[in-house]
């Protein structure tokens, strides 16, 4: 075969080759890309505080996105967010503990977004916060402090001769933080004694102001964000988990959210101070705005998640979750 009649072959192959899928370029059409929806509508969003400030994150990034979505936010605490959802006043609630048999029964469906954790703080100009840092308090002292009907005195736990009494601050609001801290304790959150206050912020700032006081917040509020180094004036104090009087190894209190988020994975923190952050609905969500929000919080929106202080789900949880959407 002549190199000459070689070439023409092969110039005539190339030539039907572009025959076949056109001078145009188009792209075969198994291999085109399906248009995408123009989303539009509004989403109405209302719930735990722990879990609003990542919520508002995740909504104004969503409606950049989707500049025909509009989502409102009210931060009220998971108890009035789930009445506002059985009210049917809003389509999401954010949900901070599990869910009671009577709500389940009401029919709230409910996916994981991101994980937190409950911990008890003192200010950290507390005088006995060496002794604290030492032995921690027994479930049973914390108990005590928290449901005794007359102020305790920090003598009462502590090796000192003292008379400063505990200074108490719990929650106000129905709160998720609240249910679980008193079910760690055995009780309920209408058990809890104390000045109470409405949300994380305030507990930190009573906190903050009173070196002798005693709190709990949720984990993000105890640590400033995105640095994750303790907030100002705050100390996470510790669990004497054994009754032994001294902070073990598994006991010794966080220094960074890092180390928090660390102990709620790999199970040392107290499974009962753990808990998902949900957000829940009526039934399985049926709308398209609200499905693609979801979406975009268990996809993309994941990054958003430790800067503001909470602890991102892993891959299994995603997918657990994303698969609850299907």
């Amino acid at each position: 075969m002549s190199l000459r009649y070689s070439f023409s072959l092969v110039l005539c192959l190339l030539m039907l080759a572009g025959c076949r899928h056109g001078k145009t370029g188009n792209v075969p059409e198994e291999k085109k890309e399906p248009p995408k929806v123009n989303l539009s509508g509004t989403i109405s969003i209302s719930g735990a505080y722990a879990l609003s400030p990542l919520a508002r994150t995740w909504a104004d990034s969503f409606m950049k996105i989707n500049p025909g979505v509009k989502v409102e936010i009210v931060e009220n605490g998971t108890g009035q967010g789930i009445k506002a959802l059985l009210n049917k006043e809003v389509q999401l609630a954010m949900i901070s503990r599990p869910l009671s048999d009577e709500e389940k029964t009401a029919g709230i469906w409910v996916v994981p977004v991101a994980k937190d954790g409950v911990a008890p703080i003192v200010n950290s100009k507390n005088p006995y916060l060496k002794l604290l840092l030492q032995s921690g308090l027994s479930p049973d002292e914390f108990q005590k402090v928290f449901t005794n009907e007359t102020p305790v005195k920090w003598s009462e736990f502590l090796d000192t001769g003292g008379n400063e009494k505990v200074i108490v601050f719990s929650r106000a609001d129905e709160s998720g933080a609240a249910d679980m801290f008193a079910s760690f304790l055995f009780k309920k959150a209408a058990d809890l004694k104390g000045t109470k206050v409405t949300g994380d912020f305030q507990m930190i700032k009573s906190v903050q102001e009173n070196p002798l006081a005693l709190g709990f917040c949720n984990f993000s509020y105890a640590f400033s964000n995105p640095s994750g180094e303790r907030t100002d004036n705050i100390q996470v104090i510790p669990f004497d988990l054994d009754f032994d009087n001294k902070v073990d190894r598994k006991e010794i209190p966080f220094r960074n959210l890092d180390e928090a988020h660390r102990s709620v994975w790999l199970g040392i923190y107290p499974d009962m101070l753990c808990r998902e952050l949900t957000f829940g609905s009526i039934g399985k969500p049926t709308d398209p705005v609200v499905k693609e929000f979801l979406k975009y919080i268990l996809t993309s929106g994941q990054d958003n998640v430790k800067n503001a202080g909470l602890c991102k789900l892993n891959d299994v949880y995603i997918n657990y979750s994303l698969d609850l959407l299907k």
